[in-house]
């Protein structure tokens, strides 16, 4: 990477790739932000919806929020330094520094999105597990704990980032590496737990229901417990990547691509936008806020619409 932007000659490919994944990057943004934002707004407008889940999930919301103000714009300013009109000492300098902002950011906000979904799956278990000892195991004052614990461990992560990087990215390889697994783990248990419920409801309904009202129990059923793993198959699909770019690059940084490592990044910051509409989709009381946040919207919209004409 540094050869190419130390050189002035032309290199189509490469050329094409920063493109392609400054495009990438850039349709992210708006869709990351946007989500994010009406999360956070329903939380807001609804102190109903202000339990200790939703506190972890506006944690999450914000670190996700944060991607797409900070670190994507970050990520398509480092892909096109090397296409900067720029002699090549300034464009490596450049390089330079935003890529250590990147990595602070990254470490920083990457981290706390992971580990939040990892303490919301761990929360759901416990919802689920101790359902009558929940209120007393998980209440808001222990949440905003947690949440606050994950932000200021990876803040001092990243501050340690700009003295001993390949140490501290192999920390963040193993820090991601352990949430995923607990993330297993849980949506493992959750996953028995409510095939169990779903068991006992049909064997409860068996002798009342009729043929088909049964089978459509059991669909319904196998689709309920299927949908607990979305979440985690989806931070499965969008960290792997990343983590896997990350260790390569550490172990062995003269031989990899640097534009590879940047596709998996991208995938990576992909969950940041997936995230949100993930929690408006599976919960029905952020679904229902968020909707009538997007309905006062478009009313105000339309209403500004006709004074426009009528004007």
């Amino acid at each position: 990477m540094l050869d190419r932007l130390e050189s002035d000659e032309e290199s189509s490919p490469f050329e094409t790739s920063v493109i392609i994944n400054s495009v990438l990057n850039a349709l992210l943004i708006p869709i990351c932000i946007a989500g994010n934002v009406l999360v956070l707004a329903a939380v807001w407008r609804n102190p109903s919806l202000r339990t200790p889940s939703t506190i972890l999930l506006c944690s999450l919301a914000v670190s996700d929020l944060l991607v797409g103000f900070l670190v994507l714009p970050v990520n398509i300013a480092i892909a096109l330094t090397p296409l900067t009109p720029l002699t090549p000492l300034s464009r490596v300098s450049s390089y330079l520094r935003l890529s250590e902002a990147r990595l602070f950011l990254v470490i920083q906000l990457c981290c706390v999105s992971l580990e939040t979904m990892t303490a919301i799956s761990v929360d759901r278990y416990l919802a689920l597990r101790y359902h009558m000892r929940y209120p007393n195991l998980m209440t808001s004052k222990r949440a905003m704990y947690v949440a606050a614990t994950f932000w200021c461990k990876n803040v001092i992560l990243s501050l340690l980032s700009i003295w001993k990087k390949n140490t501290i990215l192999l920390v963040v390889v193993v820090f991601a590496a352990l949430c995923l697994l607990i993330s297993a783990i849980t949506y493992s248990a959750i996953y028995r737990i409510v095939r169990h419920h779903q068991h006992q409801i049909h064997a409860q309904q068996q002798a009342v229901q009729s043929m088909n009202a049964e089978q459509n129990l059991k669909i319904q059923a196998k689709k309920r417990a299927a949908n607990t793993f979305i979440y985690y198959i989806c931070m499965l699909l969008c960290y792997i990547p990343g983590a896997v770019s990350a260790l390569i690059w550490v172990t062995y940084e003269e031989h990899w691509d640097i534009m590879n490592g940047s596709y998996f990044e991208t995938i990576m910051f992909m969950n940041s936008a997936i995230n949100p509409f993930l929690y408006i989709w599976r919960n029905r009381e952020i679904r229902r806020a968020v909707l009538k946040i997007l309905r006062k919207i478009l009313c105000k919209t339309d209403e500004e619409n006709l004074n426009n004409g009528d004007q």
